[in-house]
């Protein structure tokens, strides 16, 4: 593998890190200061590159003396029979990146301005192809913009093709830390979610999506249906009853024994039967009142909070039927939820992956939700492609280490 390819893998790998290891390190108190930052950059690029360094004879090193200065993390390539010289250096066939880290907790900007000119004097004296990085956390309130930089215009110039920035700080009027990689660089160019999901890989997998047991024509008709309908109407309850029923995986095109038959746009689909606890919570969201709130939510007449309430009459033993009837009112901003696009937020975010890695209340839905409509929001791409990329993902995941789910597509 040539060092560019190698530069590329190695490049997603440190972007990924920043925006699941290194944010959970920091929301779980593992990083004080500066050293355990580098310490905790230094063990999650060697565990999610261990295959790559022994194969290809690269290391990471920390404290790594390069053009007169010290540089705090550096992936390089040694020869093929490394140990032949007076020093390991020696030994140093090519670097292949160079870390320069930052943690602070004051309004003080002299020390980050400091490394982005000490990236600018690597850059300059470099006539190799060194991929350089910034990694900031600054425990500060800033506004939030849209791809705001360390750098000026001016050095934004000498920055192209050869850094990335990787930036944490707190956003104005939040106590939330946010996560970001702004790539100079011409690596990994649509790495720019901050929970690492990019719009390629969202998009790859929602081609893999289940078309076959959850049917796209029937979802979105009676979807339309649902927006159309102006009082509770019979059409009204077989489209939110149909739509339960597509939840549960329980419409199909294979004929049963026991099954009801349904026609949507000359094809016939048939629904089978469900759990009793499932049958009563699909009688109770047909109810008058429910589909009256149903409308009232959908034409903004009544807020989430009070549907919400109606919502969570339906069952108590899961929290999945009772969030998909929000999402049926709402389809665009309120999304599905389940286990398989659960799981996949919590690989997203650096979690394992276990048995119990399930959604359980009203608190995980509106924390899916707010992932759910940034990756929108970030990504471009139509909420169902999200869903259906999500979903996609989860159904690859496994229990147990999650390090070897690969998303390069």
């Amino acid at each position: 593998m040539n060092i560019r390819k190698l530069q590329e893998i190695i490049d997603q790998t440190i972007k990924k890190v920043w925006v699941t290891k290194i944010r959970q390190d920091y929301k779980t108190y593992y990083l004080l200061k500066e050293d355990t930052l580098k310490n905790a950059l230094y063990y999650h690029l060697r565990t999610e590159l261990h295959h790559l360094l022994d194969y290809y004879n690269l290391r990471i090193y920390t404290e790594f003396h390069y053009q007169g200065f010290i540089s705090d993390l550096a992936i390089v390539k040694l020869n093929d029979i490394p140990g032949n010289h007076d020093h390991l250096k020696e030994d140093v066939e090519s670097i292949l990146a160079i870390i320069e880290v930052k943690y602070k907790g004051n309004v003080n900007l002299k020390p980050f301005e400091d490394d982005v000119r000490k990236i600018q004097q690597y850059i300059e004296n470099d006539t190799a192809i060194t991929q350089y990085y910034l990694a900031f956390v600054h425990e500060v309130e800033y506004e939030y913009i849209d791809g705001d930089s360390w750098l000026t215009l001016e050095q934004k110039e000498w920055a192209k093709a050869r850094l990335t920035e990787l930036s944490g700080y707190f956003v104005e009027e939040t106590d939330e830390m946010i996560w970001t990689v702004l790539s100079h660089n011409d690596m990994n160019q649509d790495f720019t979610s901050e929970n690492g999901i990019t719009r390629n890989v969202l998009i790859e997998a929602a081609n893999e999506f289940n078309e076959v047991k959850y049917s796209k024509d029937l979802y979105h008709h009676f979807l339309e249906n649902v927006s159309k309908e102006k009082s509770v109407t019979q059409e009204l309850k077989e489209a939110v009853k149909y739509l339960m029923y597509w939840k549960l995986g329980k419409v199909s095109m294979k004929r049963t024994p026991t099954s009801e038959p349904i026609q949507v746009k000359g094809i016939t689909y048939y629904v089978s039967g469900t759990t009793s606890s499932n049958r009563m919570a699909i009688d109770h969201a047909l109810t008058e009142e429910m589909l009256e709130c149903g409308l009232k939510f959908r034409d903004n007449q009544i807020g989430y909070e009070v549907f919400r309430r109606k919502a969570d009459t339906l069952t108590k033993t899961s929290i999945v039927l009772p969030t998909y009837y929000i999402h049926i009112w709402n389809p665009a901003q309120y999304p599905i939820l389940d286990v398989k696009v659960w799981r996949t937020y919590k690989w997203s975010v650096g979690e394992e992956i276990h048995k119990q890695t399930k959604p359980h209340s009203w608190i995980h839905y509106e924390e899916y939700t707010k992932f759910f409509r940034g990756l929108v929001k970030e990504t471009g791409l139509e909420w169902r492609i999200v869903d259906k990329g999500l979903w996609s993902i989860g159904d690859k995941l496994k229990e147990g280490n999650v390090q070897d789910m690969k998303l390069n597509v």
